[in-house]
């Protein structure tokens, strides 16, 4: 990414914004007045900061570059994928192909495609892979994860402090991860440890993986003396507070669930939240 301000771009630029926390890349549709838009046409929210321009995409081992003698096509590329998904009877094709992808009957392709899994709790060793996966998949920054797993969670059992969860391939690859801990590392006032950045890729899917990363850090945080562990979802994430209640986790007190979401306004998070917790133990 180049940093450069809205002045400094033209027409068919990709440039990443963040709102709030989330960070996403939108094309420059309009400089007069300065608009944005995704690839499908979605309307640019307001308030969001301008980072800079992108100059290049990376996805896993490849790299694409984003010369800026392509903006036209790029451009062009984008107001043809916003027509088209505009029409309803597209919207209805991918989502008939995503459901199926999936879906139970694509399990043992997928199943097969990605092999065997291991659920496991993250080394200093698996640096690489964690990184990897958080460029694809995650919001978070990649010098806060490093730190975490060099300073808290990658450590021996006595000394280890939170940890995170991975779900790895043969070939040692991240297709599932997340971790647990104190919300006062990044300055929140909220007591206690949280289960924190939930993904699963979607090749892995369907499979389980969610529950066995829960299960696995459930029992790191009863080791550790936790009594309880609480988590925060997004009110429009159904298939994620599903995942959490079947695992045994219910709904926080009111107080809990009101704190919580002062302390992510006050950080400058727009969506509510629901809060969720359970025994460690049990």
């Amino acid at each position: 990414m180049l940093r450069c301000g809205p002045g400094a771009t033209s027409r068919g630029d990709v440039v990443l914004v963040r709102q709030a926390r989330m960070l996403t890349a939108r094309v420059v549709v309009s400089t007069r007045p300065w608009r944005t838009a995704t690839l499908l046409g979605a309307e640019e929210r307001s308030g969001g900061e301008v980072l800079g321009r992108v100059v290049a995409l990376r996805r896993g081992r490849w790299r694409v570059p984003l010369p800026r003698p392509f903006r036209p096509a790029l451009w062009v590329a984008q107001r043809t994928l916003a027509t088209a998904w505009a029409r309803p009877e597209t919207r209805l094709v991918y989502r008939g192909v995503r459901d199926f992808f999936f879906s139970g009957w694509s399990k043992p392709l997928r199943r097969h495609l990605v092999g065997p899994l291991a659920v496991r709790l993250l080394r200093a060793e698996d640096q690489d892979a964690l990184l990897l996966f958080a460029s694809e998949r995650l919001v978070v920054s990649a010098s806060f994860l490093r730190r975490q797993l060099r300073e808290r969670w990658g450590l021996e059992d006595s000394e280890r402090r939170g940890a995170a969860a991975g779900a790895l391939d043969a070939k040692g690859r991240l297709h599932g991860f997340a971790w647990v801990d104190s919300y006062r590392q990044e300055g929140l006032p909220l007591e206690g440890v949280w289960v924190r950045s939930l993904v699963v890729a979607p090749q892995a899917r369907r499979m389980g993986v969610a529950t066995q990363l829960l299960a696995c850090l459930l029992m790191e945080a009863h080791r550790q003396g936790e009594p309880s562990v609480q988590a925060d979802v997004d009110e429009d994430n159904a298939a994620s507070l599903r995942t959490f209640e079947r695992v045994g986790f219910r709904r926080s007190s009111d107080a809990l669930t009101r704190r919580t979401n002062e302390a992510w306004d006050a950080a400058g998070r727009s969506k509510r939240l629901v809060v969720l917790e359970r025994d460690s133990g049990r």
